[in-house]
């Protein structure tokens, strides 16, 4: 009997990881909650913090988190329309931006206030990944949701240069997500006529990272060790004239904004 007993217990314990892993699978798979990320953060006497034109000379200056408080709810109401929830999260504190201010209540972000936004946080759920933004991750995943998306632009130069080479970066449990994103982008966005950002011809790209880098590859592993889908938007480069005078037209940011929403709503009614 005693035998039996420690043979039960050590075949229970080797169950017990995979029954784990299967029912955060289905929490996320069977989940409707979306959870929005503006990237970077607000600071007081600097302004956001994030990628940004090197100047004003191509039509207007754009920085990415302030965008983001623009138009994060945007995203947000395409997601909801499609009757998903949608969460909008940044790691720093409310704006003193009045204007951006109230694009954030209106949108409903939910601001983390890191003590301090450049430091390196630990996951809660997965102890083992840490990242600059990861407090941003333990809100996400507080959320049980069945996906994550990092709203970002790029920029790979300080003065004006045309580069077209953008990406969804995702976690393993996020290619189908990454991809149905890109596609809308590519379809709806990228060099579409009439109206589209001119991109030369050169399609969005998927880049899966799981480095385990102290930055977006661990956001996106601790996402991928809850089973959650997970992207980072890097489509736009504001260092690219081109895309700076497309976004800086309010109706054209509408426009990509509603398409990062199309991209996540796409792939939910297709899982």
């Amino acid at each position: 009997m005693k035998r039996f007993i420690l043979a039960a217990t050590a075949v229970f314990s080797l169950l017990t990881p995979a029954c784990v892993q299967q029912q955060m699978q289905k929490i996320a798979y069977n989940s409707r909650v979306v959870v929005l990320d503006i990237g970077h953060y607000y600071e007081p006497t600097r302004g956001g913090q994030g990628a940004r034109t090197p100047d004003a000379t191509k039509g207007g200056s754009i920085e990415e988190t302030e965008f983001w408080y623009r138009y994060a709810g945007e995203v947000k109401k395409t997601i909801e329309a499609a009757g998903y929830e949608c969460r909008i999260c940044n790691r720093g504190d409310i704006p003193n931006n009045r204007k951006l201010a109230e694009a954030a209540r209106k949108a409903g972000v939910h601001h983390v206030k890191s003590p301090i936004p450049t430091a390196i946080y630990r996951s809660t759920h997965h102890p083992k990944r840490v990242a600059v933004g990861m407090l941003s991750t333990n809100y996400a995943l507080d959320q049980q949701p069945g996906a994550v998306v990092f709203l970002h632009h790029n920029s790979n130069s300080e003065t004006w240069r045309v580069f077209n080479k953008g990406a969804f970066y995702c976690n393993e449990a996020g290619v189908r997500l990454a991809q149905t994103m890109s596609q809308v982008m590519n379809r709806d966005i990228l060099d579409a006529k009439p109206g589209g950002m001119p991109n030369n011809g050169v399609p969005c790209g998927i880049v899966l990272r799981n480095d385990g880098r102290k930055g977006g590859g661990d956001w996106l592993n601790a996402c991928n060790e809850s089973y959650v889908p997970a992207v980072i938007t890097e489509v736009a480069f504001l260092s690219n004239p081109e895309h700076a005078r497309y976004l800086n037209k309010h109706e054209n940011a509408v426009k990509f904004a509603r398409a990062i929403g199309r991209g996540v709503v796409q792939y939910l009614n297709q899982r």
